[in-house]
């Protein structure tokens, strides 16, 4: 079995983000994005019990590579990485254009996701990746047992439900679902010898068309005043006349 297992880097989020054309501005070391870390966990898991080969895949600005180091400190055998001018502020569809190719690329089995990116939030790139490939999506993934079968616990608007997981799927998984690792200092060493592979755009299949673009931006104001009001007794008033103001009711 071989398990690729998406991980985007982004800038600390100890450190206040910047724009630049509309574009998150990247610096040159930036950090795995916590909510991968999720998607990692699961896969090793199933690495351990199936001595399956887990690849790393991400897209974006290398720099210095320190998240993706942190994704193959936790476990991850080697990583399939791809940077591009062209790839810049990518929308959803391209980057799970190029995700998908490179999923191909590496023969994977199975390609698990964080539910979605922290500095992007769309949460639709594992169900678009799952349409390119063709392959069954288990979204939301909250919980793993792997015994004679693998059985996902996956959250639904109404509560949960026990899948068994195909030979092949794409999973995302929530940052509820499972406990991520941490690497001891024998990891963080054995990760400096992984491959990590850098890709060409030029090597990978891509369908998509990149048609985002950012016509004005503008800075919303973060004024916090408003009235303050002490309440004796007929405040209910006041609100009833505020939700009318703005069409609430």
């Amino acid at each position: 079995m071989k398990i690729a297992v998406c991980a985007k880097q982004i800038p600390d989020p100890a450190i206040a983000v910047s724009y630049e054309g509309g574009a998150i501005s990247r610096p040159e070391e930036q950090v795995l994005d916590d909510t991968d870390r999720y998607g990692i966990e699961v896969a090793l898991q199933l690495k351990e019990k199936f001595d399956a080969e887990v690849i790393v895949l991400s897209m974006g600005k290398l720099g210095t590579q320190k998240g993706i180091q942190q994704a193959l400190q936790m476990g991850a055998d080697k990583a399939l990485v791809i940077e591009d001018d062209s790839l810049v502020n990518a929308n959803s569809l391209m980057t799970s254009n190029v995700l998908s190719s490179m999923a191909k690329s590496a023969e994977a089995d199975v390609i698990i996701f964080g539910t979605e990116s922290s500095d992007g939030y769309s949460g639709v790139v594992p169900q678009q990746v799952s349409r390119y490939l063709n392959l069954p999506c288990i979204s939301y993934v909250k919980g793993i047992e792997i015994n004679d079968d693998t059985i996902l616990t996956r959250q639904t608007i109404t509560g949960s439900e026990k899948v068994t997981m195909p030979d092949k799927c794409v999973i995302s998984v929530t940052a509820s679902g499972v406990e991520p690792r941490y690497p001891n200092f024998k990891d963080i060493m054995a990760a400096k010898s992984k491959p990590v592979e850098v890709i060409s755009i030029s090597s990978i299949e891509l369908t998509a068309i990149q048609n985002q673009e950012f016509v004005e931006i503008n800075s919303i104001s973060s004024d916090k005043s408003g009235e303050k009001h002490i309440d004796e007794g007929n405040s209910f008033n006041l609100i009833i006349e505020k939700l009318k103001e703005i069409k609430a009711i």
